[in-house]
């Protein structure tokens, strides 16, 4: 893959979990992007994740994620790509202890860049994991997603549990990753105004559809807001 070509490409997407329907005609992220992944719930937001991670099959359609396919190659993806929610699991170990435990799976781990982000989010490495606050583990779990450098960066709603300092930290550190060009950050949140702040495109899904992708500057527009904008485009549907 060269750095020109999309990080997440795909095509005609079709994932089907009982009566709900995910369906993605066409859609791309380019490189050195952040891109907002936003709707009301259960639009297929955190579906559309769970997949490009590797983490949930798909009914149809192409999709390769950094060159890969994440429904043949799940393990060799995982290795390649940083993955938060804010219900995923960690080993209830000594946070300092959970870092070595995972390096170990990461050929790019960066001992440095994961002391300098444990820092910055004031997670002490002989705290245990059981022992964190709700703030505190989403630090955590940000921590593990970004600590091997990966080259796209899945956020599902990474600003649980953080107060506005928190999510002053996390948005400084997203935009850090793409200070280099060949990386990208895709994030769902429901905090529209964070979203708007960092994210140069969005991708708008409602019941399983899109309503909108594009330039985030475009796709509002002047005088109104990402959440004004967002009612529009759900009236509108």
């Amino acid at each position: 893959m060269t750095l020109a070509e999309p990080l997440v490409d795909l095509r005609d997407l079709e994932i089907r979990r009982g009566a709900f329907r995910l369906s993605v005609a066409a859609w791309q992220v380019p490189p050195g992007a952040v891109v907002g992944l936003v709707g009301p719930n259960g639009a297929g937001k955190t579906t559309l994740l769970h997949h490009l991670a590797g983490l949930a099959p798909r009914d149809g359609g192409a999709v390769s994620v950094l060159g890969l396919d994440p429904a043949r190659q799940p393990g060799r993806l995982r290795e390649a790509l940083g993955f938060m929610s804010d219900d995923l699991p960690v080993f209830d170990l000594r946070v300092g202890e959970l870092m070595r435990v995972l390096s170990g799976y990461y050929p790019r781990w960066d001992a440095a860049l994961v002391r300098s982000l444990l820092d910055r989010f004031e997670l002490e490495p002989r705290q245990r994991a059981r022992d964190l606050s709700k703030g505190q583990a989403t630090r955590l779990r940000i921590v593990c997603a970004l600590a091997h450098r990966p080259r796209i960066v899945l956020l599902d709603e990474p600003a649980t549990g953080l107060d506005l300092a928190g999510r002053r930290r996390l948005l400084e550190a997203v935009l850090e990753v793409v200070q280099e060009e060949s990386r990208s950050v895709v994030v769902s949140s429901h905090q529209l105004a964070d979203v708007e702040r960092i994210a140069d495109r969005l991708l708008v899904l409602a019941r399983g559809r899109v309503l909108a992708e594009g330039p985030t500057p475009e796709l509002v527009g002047e005088g109104q807001t990402l959440e004004e904008a967002m009612l529009g485009w759900e009236g509108a549907a």
